[in-house]
């Protein structure tokens, strides 16, 4: 049986281009359905988990949220009609996540409030989001999008056998080691230790906008969707 959009379908939808990879696999059928799940699990679990337990969702149904968030993606993803719902809405896949949340977990209440033949308005009804949680949960998925765009550069560099390029990366820029001193350490110029560590950045931003893209950004979008990101890691 299809799922009901936690949503009303808007008429503005995504350019194709912008949601390309997860339009086309859903076209591919269950074996798609299955990459998008994961995709969506690997990227919005986390966040999903941070904002239940900043507005108090999973108290309100008395589930742990990690369990809840995953009974969410259970409910939702099963087929395809959920994320088709969500190409045509022209809103960022983590906000209709979220909202769907919200949804499901009001959905759960007043079942378990039929269950117990109890007046839902003598019920704990979940909390309204505040803007604390909302900045919660933005700076969880910034967090998650540039985790999982780091991995996806460092994976695909040792693959190719150019993990010595994440090496000179992450030590000039995480650890602050000058390119003179990673030179003389690989025995390289500090130009080249610099040109490395360049076109690993250069990687990992276009790991970044991949992600962004399937988020729902648009191409014009992405210099404006990173500095707001940033602003979130740093608690703007």
């Amino acid at each position: 049986m299809p799922v009901t959009p936690d949503q009303p379908t808007p008429t503005k939808s995504f350019p194709k281009t912008q949601t390309l990879w997860i339009s086309q696999r859903l076209d591919e059928g269950e074996a798609g359905r299955l990459l998008v799940s994961g995709h969506v699990m690997t990227s919005y679990l986390r966040p999903l988990t941070i904002y239940c337990r900043a507005i108090g969702l999973d108290s309100s149904v008395r589930t742990d949220a990690d369990e809840l968030v995953h009974d969410f993606f259970a409910s939702r993803l099963i087929d395809m009609s959920y994320l088709r719902s969500w190409l045509a809405s022209g809103i960022r896949l983590r906000l209709w996540l979220r909202n769907g949340l919200n949804l499901y977990v009001h959905e759960r209440h007043r079942e378990r409030m039929r269950a117990k033949k109890t007046e839902s308005g003598s019920a704990l009804e979940p909390s309204s989001e505040s803007m604390e949680a909302e900045q919660l949960f933005e700076r969880a998925w910034a967090i998650s999008a540039l985790d999982q765009a780091m991995t996806e550069t460092k994976t695909d560099l040792e693959r190719r056998g150019r993990s010595q390029e994440w090496e000179i990366f992450w030590a000039h820029h995480i650890d602050g080691v000058p390119y003179a001193t990673l030179g003389e350490r690989l025995h390289l110029s500090s130009a080249q230790a610099a040109q490395r560590a360049f076109s690993v950045a250069e990687s990992l931003r276009g790991a970044l906008a991949g992600i962004l893209r399937k988020d729902g950004a648009l191409g014009s979008e992405l210099d404006a969707e990173v500095r707001t990101m940033m602003e979130a890691l740093n608690g703007r």
